[in-house]
This record gives structure tokens, sequence and C-alpha cells, in this order.
């Protein structure tokens, strides 16, 4: 570059993707200066930031409300059949009739966390082929929605018999299904079933007057 080139950064000589700066004699092994940020885009740059922020906190926030919403409002969609206690109720192979719904100072192993909870019932075989009734797939609900499942150990321990039983055609046999639940649970319905996949019955009790509950 001629001696009267006016000074200033230019393209670098040697082809490096930078900017060199001529003093008007000879190159400088100066770099460039790095671009500095106002503090007016400083504050600008930190409230967008904080715009994102607040608005991804706020859907997050809304988000997991409609969910906890929505669970509350499905927790317990039951669209089965029901029945009372005393009569008869089917669900596939099954017909099932309970006699009544008790708690149970049930002192042997295992142990309840909360109490036992004893449904007596007669279940008969009403297919032509024989079917397994299997303990666990049947439950209790209580009136604030709250699902349990029969406890097949228990269930072992109360009818000294395995709680999967095949039934001939035409068989029945009367069972004590308990359910460990919370000290003053009051049951709404126990829920039958054919199979785990079946959609299941219930079999619903009165809910207590306010002047009788304790």
């Amino acid at each position: 570059m001629a001696g009267t080139q006016l000074r200033g950064w230019y393209p670098d000589p040697s082809g490096a993707p930078r900017q060199r700066y001529w003093d008007g004699q000879q190159w400088t092994g100066h770099a460039p200066p790095r671009p500095t940020l106002s503090a007016a885009g400083l504050w600008l740059g930190l409230g967008v930031i904080a715009v994102v922020a607040v608005l991804f906190a706020g859907c997050s926030a809304m988000i997991a409300a409609s969910s906890r919403s929505h669970s509350a409002a499905n927790a317990d969609r039951f669209r089965g059949a029901t029945g009372v206690l005393g009569a008869p109720v089917h669900d596939g192979n099954f017909e099932f009739v309970v006699a009544d719904v008790h708690t149970t100072e049930w002192r042997a192993e295992p142990r309840a966390r909360g109490q036992w909870m004893v449904a007596t019932m007669t279940v008969r075989n009403i297919d032509d082929e024989a079917q397994d009734f299997v303990a666990n797939n049947q439950k209790l609900v209580d009136f604030d929605g709250h699902t349990y499942a029969a406890d097949a150990a228990a269930a072992v321990a109360m009818n000294n018999t395995s709680m999967v039983i095949t039934m001939d055609p035409g068989a029945h046999i009367t069972v004590k299904l308990p359910f460990d639940v919370p000290e003053d649970t009051t049951p709404e319905a126990v829920e039958l079933h054919d199979s785990v996949f079946s959609d299941g019955v219930r079999v619903r009790m009165a809910r207590p007057s306010a002047s009788s509950r304790p």
C-alpha cells in the first residue's frame, strides 16, 4: 500500500478474515475495537429477556392449573352400569351380589396402613366356560373420588384361599375383599370387574346424612 494512503482500518492484506490498521506508513498489529453495547441497548435486552421469562412462567402456570383442573374433573368419570347392595349386577362373565361393606378390626398380618374396609360378596360364573376371578381387579371408591384396589395378600389371609380363583360354569363363591383405606374414609361404591380390561360395574352406597357423620 502506498505511503500516502490515509490512516485507518482496511482488510488484512494477508487475506485473513479481519481488518488491520494502516498508520500511514505501515500495517500495525492492532485489532479493530469490539463493538460495545450502550446502556440503553443493555437495558432493552434485559427487558426483552424479562418479558419472555414472565410470559413463559405465566403460560407454565396456566398449563399446570388447567391440568390440575382437568384431572380433578376427570378423576372419577365412571360410565359403566351401577347397582345397589343386595341386588345382582353383571360385568362380563360374572354376576356379583354385594352383601355389605364395613370396617373391621383385623389384627393378623398383613396390617393396614390405615384401616381395613371389607366388602362381602357372592360371585357367580354365568358363562359356559371356566373363568378366573381375580381379587385385585376389584376396587373401592370413596366420596372424594379416591380409588383403592383390593389387597390380594389380605384377601388370601381373610379367605384362606388363593385370590385368583378358577370358577367352573355356574359355580359361585362368597368372598371378603379387603381394602386398605385411610381412617374415616366413607365408601361410595364397590367397583367390580370381570377382568382388568372390562368396563366394570359399581354397587353404590347411600351417602350418609350430615347428622349421621362423625
